[in-house]
Protein backbone atom coordinates (compact mmCIF):
# COMPACT_ATOMS: atom_id res chain seq x y z
CA UNK A 1 0.00 0.00 0.00
CA UNK A 2 1.09 3.68 -0.26
CA UNK A 3 1.64 5.67 2.02
CA UNK A 4 0.03 9.63 2.01
CA UNK A 5 3.48 10.89 2.33
CA UNK A 6 4.87 8.74 -0.35
CA UNK A 7 2.12 9.92 -2.68
CA UNK A 8 2.62 13.47 -1.89
CA UNK A 9 6.55 13.22 -2.73
CA UNK A 10 5.34 11.54 -5.88
CA UNK A 11 2.35 14.03 -6.71
CA UNK A 12 5.08 17.02 -6.17
CA UNK A 13 8.32 15.29 -8.17
CA UNK A 14 9.30 17.44 -10.80
CA UNK A 15 8.96 14.16 -13.23
CA UNK A 16 5.23 13.80 -12.28
CA UNK A 17 4.47 17.48 -12.56
CA UNK A 18 6.10 17.47 -16.05
CA UNK A 19 4.06 13.77 -17.06
CA UNK A 20 0.74 15.75 -15.50
CA UNK A 21 1.43 18.56 -17.69
CA UNK A 22 2.12 16.67 -20.74
CA UNK A 23 -1.25 14.83 -20.38
CA UNK A 24 -3.53 17.70 -19.67
CA UNK A 25 -2.13 19.33 -23.06
CA UNK A 26 -3.41 16.21 -24.22
CA UNK A 27 -6.66 16.28 -23.07
CA UNK A 28 -7.01 19.61 -24.18
CA UNK A 29 -5.90 18.49 -27.65
CA UNK A 30 -8.50 15.82 -27.42
CA UNK A 31 -11.32 18.23 -26.58
CA UNK A 32 -10.31 20.82 -29.56
CA UNK A 33 -10.29 17.70 -32.03
CA UNK A 34 -13.50 16.62 -30.55
CA UNK A 35 -15.27 19.47 -30.82
CA UNK A 36 -14.16 20.16 -34.46
CA UNK A 37 -14.88 16.85 -35.91
CA UNK A 38 -17.62 15.62 -33.55
CA UNK A 39 -20.23 13.64 -36.12
CA UNK A 40 -18.23 13.01 -38.98
CA UNK A 41 -16.50 9.63 -37.81
CA UNK A 42 -18.69 8.27 -34.81
CA UNK A 43 -15.86 5.35 -33.90
CA UNK A 44 -13.83 7.94 -33.77
CA UNK A 45 -15.83 10.26 -31.49
CA UNK A 46 -16.27 7.43 -28.85
CA UNK A 47 -12.62 6.97 -29.05
CA UNK A 48 -11.97 10.76 -28.20
CA UNK A 49 -14.86 10.47 -25.48
CA UNK A 50 -13.28 7.78 -23.96
CA UNK A 51 -10.13 9.14 -24.05
CA UNK A 52 -10.62 12.25 -22.35
CA UNK A 53 -12.94 10.72 -19.68
CA UNK A 54 -9.78 8.45 -18.97
CA UNK A 55 -7.39 11.32 -18.59
CA UNK A 56 -10.04 13.51 -16.52
CA UNK A 57 -10.06 10.17 -14.06
CA UNK A 58 -6.36 10.21 -13.97
CA UNK A 59 -6.05 13.53 -13.04
CA UNK A 60 -8.50 13.53 -10.41
CA UNK A 61 -7.07 10.54 -8.69
CA UNK A 62 -6.36 11.17 -4.73
CA UNK A 63 -4.66 8.81 -2.45
CA UNK A 64 -8.16 8.57 -0.71
CA UNK A 65 -9.18 6.53 -3.77
CA UNK A 66 -6.51 3.76 -2.62
CA UNK A 67 -8.51 3.19 0.46
CA UNK A 68 -11.71 1.93 -1.53
CA UNK A 69 -9.26 -0.64 -3.60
Amino acid sequence: MISYDDYVLWKNDPMTIAWMEACQQRLEDAKDILSEQAGIDPPNDNFYRGFIRAYAEMQDFKVEDLNAV
